[in-house]
């Protein structure tokens, strides 16, 4: 990177301190290590950066002190690299506009990695555009003080009108509308911008304080490329902004190879090509659509999962002041202990499964090795609590030496959608026994996966339906895109295929995966 700046690494290990200034110096950037509060500050005085990357636990004091410092006095960008899991802390800092929170792991390679991918983000010396459509002044301004730091450009409207006006002036990535305008429903503007071909393809984020499945169905179906609930997580929001304008992008320059081939090749070839680069285009949107409408059915089993931790504490923190109160305003050390170290039991609980849920729903960006087993049970354990809940019985029967080739958290999206579908079907059935299998096996040239349960089946009449995209009997709790997504994963990116067959007692789907040549040791 020619002219890459300056960047001070403020974290107390020598031995990762000096392994992320040496990689970002090879770089090209002018990098200073502090290992403590009063070094950086001595840094701080003497020069300006570009970058700093914090670690939030120091031998003197808590990096968080000297966040507020810097954005009291200097627009300086801010990447927090720490060992510290708190999820309070790292909502409210997002909102102090740093770039990223990444928790440091055995895997610093995975770390660097991310710091190198934001640096390169925040670099780029073409800035996309966003629009905010959204008549809170508040929202508006939070907005644009998570999304600015990240090198975007953002422009802000209060009405409808407003709001069309701009998108017709600028050149947008992204528009992020509030569905609640002061002159005119968001459904109304998501029309007019769509039937605009110039905005056919321009990504629309719709927010809202209504979450229902029959509204976001309706949202999306009309024309939302994503929706996110107020009041969001800005991690969360963030996610989805950079997935959106990464897309828009790809589309774009897909377009303007698209439109280059036309002009040199009009023959039957090139058409086709055309073709199958469209569809290519319309199945990545419906997979980004059917991802991040599972990331909102998804959260309500995060919020299951905590309800046992959060009964915990509040037990807990009750028995602590019932205590206080019958010792007369004191409280011996023991107590205390017990009551400190059996609430941060709960909260690291309540930090992992977060992390598990943002970490899974994540998409991978090149095809690896993935074992069979390892994946399953990393899907299932997000949603045990759930159905624990509903007395489903679930049994994995894989062998764990089985290795298939392709993307595993797409691949685990698959497993999540089986399940959840029968999960649906044991309710609105009323069936009383509730049982799900994950089996698999392998012969010489493949590799089979089973899911089958004991929900009754599916109906003759739609058996041959159930692959078609938006095709659901869910009615207004369904987007229709869950098993076409599968199929899709399977079909397209796996190179396997994908059927179902009724059983005696339910539905049993099945998965075939060529197998994989080299050994896995």
């Amino acid at each position: 990177m020619e002219n890459a700046g300056k960047i001070l690494v403020v974290e107390d290990s020598k031995t990762m301190n000096n392994i992320i200034a040496n990689k970002l110096k090879d770089l090209g950037f002018s990098v200073h290590s502090a290992f403590s509060l009063r070094e950086a500050d001595k840094y701080l005085d003497k020069n300006r950066y570009d970058l700093i990357i914090l670690d939030l636990h120091l031998p003197d004091g808590e990096g968080s002190d000297l966040i507020m410092d810097i954005r009291s006095i200097t627009d300086t960008k801010i990447i927090i690299l720490t060992s510290v899991k708190d999820e309070y802390l790292r909502d409210e800092l997002f909102k102090y506009g740093i770039l990223d929170y990444i928790v440091k792991d055995k895997n610093l390679q995975y770390s660097l990695e991310e710091i190198i991918k934001i640096i390169k983000h925040i670099k780029k010396k073409e800035r996309d555009k966003i629009l905010v459509i959204d008549d809170s002044r508040f929202v508006c301004k939070q907005v644009k003080r998570v999304l600015e730091p990240r090198n975007y450009i953002v422009e802000t409207a209060s009405t409808g009108k407003e709001g069309l006006q701009k998108l017709h002036q600028g050149n947008f990535s992204l528009v992020v509308l509030d569905m609640e305008l002061p002159d005119i429903h968001g459904t109304q503007l998501l029309q007019a911008v769509r039937e605009n071909r110039r905005f056919i393809k321009l990504p629309v984020l719709v927010l809202s304080g209504t979450a229902d499945a029959e509204t976001v169905r309706y949202i999306l179906k009309n024309g939302a490329s994503d929706y996110l609930r107020k009041p969001f997580i800005f991690e969360e929001f963030l996610l989805r902004v950079d997935l959106w304008v990464d897309y828009y992008r790809q589309s774009r320059e897909l377009d303007e190879k698209t439109d280059q081939l036309e002009k040199l090749n009009k023959n039957l070839e090139e058409r086709i090509k055309q073709e199958t680069l469209k569809n290519l285009e319309k199945d990545r949107l419906l997979f980004a659509k059917s991802r991040l409408a599972e990331i909102g059915q998804m959260m309500s089993a995060v919020a299951h999962q905590w309800k046992q931790p959060l009964n915990s504490l509040s037990a807990l923190i009750s028995r602590t002041y019932l205590r206080y109160q019958l010792n007369n305003g004191s409280i011996d050390k023991q107590t205390m202990d017990f009551c400190f170290e059996n609430a941060n039991l709960q909260i690291q609980d309540m930090s992992e499964t977060i992390t598990n849920f943002m970490n899974f729903f994540k998409p991978d960006k090149e095809k690896e090795i993935f074992n069979l087993y390892t994946i399953i049970r990393r899907a299932i354990k997000l949603i045990k609590n759930v159905l624990k809940s509903n007395s489903i019985e679930l049994e994995v029967d894989v062998d764990r030496s089985i290795y298939v080739k392709g993307y595993p958290n797409e691949f685990g999206q698959i497993i999540l959608n089986m399940i959840n579908n029968s999960k649906d079907a044991f309710l609105e059935r009323n069936i009383a026994d509730r049982k799900i299998k994950i089996s698999a096996k392998e012969n010489k040239n493949s590799i089979y996966i089973f899911i089958e349960d004991t929900a009754g089946g599916i109906p003759e009449d739609i058996k041959t339906k159930i692959f078609e995209p938006y095709f659901t009997t869910k009615n207004s709790r369904g987007t229709g895109l869950g098993l076409y997504i599968c199929k899709l994963i399977v079909e397209n990116y796996m190179r396997g295929e994908i059927g179902v067959k009724n059983t005696s007692k339910g539905a049993k789907f099945e998965i075939k995966l060529p197998k994989i040549k080299q050994q896995i040791t």
